[in-house]
């Protein structure tokens, strides 16, 4: 009697409880769809282009020097164009409370002055969005060709390698999209030549071509081989000698390494590029027809 009294009962409690956690769900389907239905504004902020101009000015008084002068941050402050207070914001109801003088916000803006602002940050995530997909080819051409000039032959060392009347001559005619001639100095890539080089170029090690990556091996007090890099890594180094002949040593102590990459200076380069050396190098070689 006892264990059926106890069966019994068990059922009528676990009936209760299924009716309890289906009412707990449907309140948390409830609220967790109100929650998302309050995620962000459903309609973007019309942006006013004169008070945008004047959020120009209003951002260049108070906010460049931490933010930058395209609002994609500094080291002293963050980007402002993937900011959630920015795209959540609408005529300054999100950007007013942030920018309280507390911190670095030092300076006190007026209400219209903040709707200003606005304006003008929301104008530069429209620019910045609607050039992820853009409709046509993004202008490159954009730089200064003297200063573009006074790198190559300067800060850039371009003409420890390169000449405009050697190498160089007539690059803008062989490479006539500017975008294209970019791309080329800023990632160039070691080619076969049109002879037997070309034909070895898809044999390992063997890429052909005036120049490509060498690397010289010495172990201990032997004599060092040197050859055209095949493989590389912390445990592993390969090459493959003049003569055809492919060789492979593991790296360790008495074992030392020397690349000769005739790229190096590209590579290290895409380190200290700014937008403006890119775009005045590209102006410049662009004039060498």
């Amino acid at each position: 009697m006892l264990h059926a009294a106890y069966g019994l009962m068990t059922g009528v409690e676990s009936a209760r409880m299924v009716r309890e956690s289906a009412a707990v769900v449907a309140l948390l389907v409830f609220f967790g769809i109100g929650a998302f239905a309050q995620g962000g504004p459903y309609e973007r902020q019309r942006v006013d282009n004169a008070a945008a101009d004047r959020g120009r000015a209003v951002y260049a008084k108070h906010c460049i020097n931490c933010h930058g002068s395209t609002a994609k941050g500094t080291d002293r402050g963050p980007d402002l164009i993937r900011s959630t207070v920015v795209l959540r914001d609408r005529l300054g109801n999100a950007i007013g409370p942030a920018i309280r003088p507390a911190g670095p916000h030092q300076a006190t803006l007026t209400g219209p002055e903040i709707i200003d602002l606005s304006h003008f940050l929301h104008q530069r995530v429209e620019a910045v969005a609607s050039n992820r997909n853009p409709r046509g080819p993004l202008p490159v051409l954009t730089g200064d060709p003297e200063a573009g000039r006074a790198y190559f032959n300067g800060a850039g060392r371009c003409s420890s390698c390169h000449s405009a009347a050697g190498d160089l001559a007539g690059i803008a005619t062989r490479i006539p999209d500017a975008a294209n001639l970019q791309q080329r100095f800023l990632f160039p890539a070691l080619r076969p030549s049109t002879s037997l080089g070309a034909a070895l170029s898809n044999v390992e090690g063997r890429r052909g071509g005036a120049k490509q990556v060498e690397v010289t091996v010495t172990v201990a007090k032997q004599a060092p081989v040197t050859g055209v890099l095949v493989r590389i890594d912390d445990f592993f180094v390969s090459l493959r000698e003049p003569s055809g002949e492919y060789r492979a040593f593991n790296r360790g102590p008495g074992v030392t390494v020397a690349v000769n990459d005739p790229l190096a200076t590209h590579h290290e380069l895409l380190d200290r590029y700014t937008d403006a050396d890119m775009h005045n190098l590209t102006a410049y070689l662009a004039r060498l027809k």
